[in-house]
């Protein structure tokens, strides 16, 4: 079979870091906090692919200073790294255009043992100031597939909306959310963002064996492309599954870990299964 129908257009966006202000901060989900952002430095932002992520630096929770990259100037693609540490996490980017220029919503998952990232969300005000790096570069969705199969859990679900969004409308979609307690509020978030009606969301309590995952996988097509993201350990064996037992190469299968259990700013290009990883 020809692999043409999993193609994903993209290139380069301009890399900087921008300057960005909270416009609003909303609860969009229970566990969801959503802090919207702009500014002068967001008139070219580009961000058009559903796995695309921007580096997130934020203020000293105890200082309140703010310590990121710089833009080399202008217009220009490129950055100054600052010359001390900082606190910085990836995420999804959800941009939209809108009458007063760009502006670009951030989705953080908010729990009882928060680090910096989702501390600070919850206690952000409009007024409040990031900076915001990247993407360096954005893939679509590929436009050719039969179905979509997304494997999501809390912290991927931005992207996973991304990647509801990015495909031909009719196309169906078949949502494996892994999150805690009560996930019913799932499904109304994906449909906010959705082009059309008609997600199957199903949910599951977080399986750190990724068990209960692959049991709860759909019959996979030829045409049908699947996307996970999450947990980086839950996730190898899944990889391993849609690898091996069903024989999905890397165009129409593709699996990231987004964070891994008890690492601290887990580096999400990594490979998730580094024993195997080309498997």
């Amino acid at each position: 079979m020809s692999e043409d129908r999993f193609a994903r257009e993209g290139g380069r966006n301009r890399f900087t870091a921008r300057a960005a202000t909270v416009l609003r901060v909303e609860r969009v989900a229970p566990p969801i906090v959503r802090v919207t952002v702009s500014g002068p430095d967001f008139a070219d932002f580009t961000s058009t692919g559903p796995a695309d992520h921007v580096r997130v630096y934020f203020p000293d929770a105890a200082t309140g200073e703010l310590v990121a990259p710089t833009p080399t100037g202008p217009g220009e693609d490129g950055i100054v790294r600052p010359d001390r540490a900082s606190i910085a996490r990836d995420f999804t980017p959800l941009p939209r255009t809108t009458a007063d220029g760009v502006e670009v919503d951030l989705d953080f998952f908010v729990h009882p043992d928060p680090g910096p990232a989702s501390a600070w969300a919850e206690g952000a005000r409009p007024g409040d100031r990031l900076v915001l790096v990247g993407p360096r570069g954005s893939r679509r969705a590929p436009q050719g597939i039969d179905g979509l199969v997304l494997i999501c859990d809390e912290t991927s679900l931005p992207s996973a909306s991304r990647w509801v969004r990015g495909i031909p409308v009719g196309i169906p979609v078949d949502v494996i959310a892994s999150v805690h307690g009560d996930g019913r509020w799932v499904q109304d978030y994906l449909d906010a963002d959705a082009a059309a009606p008609g997600i199957r969301v199903h949910t599951l309590p977080p399986d750190p064996s990724g068990a209960s995952v692959i049991a709860a996988l759909p019959p996979i097509g030829e045409g049908v492309f699947v996307w996970a993201a999450g947990e980086a350990a839950g996730l190898v064996p899944v990889r391993r599954h849609l690898r091996r037992a069903l024989g999905l190469g890397p165009a129409q299968a593709q699996v990231s870990g987004y964070w891994r259990r008890g690492v601290e700013a887990f580096d999400h290009h990594a490979p998730i299964d580094p024993f195997d990883p080309d498997v």
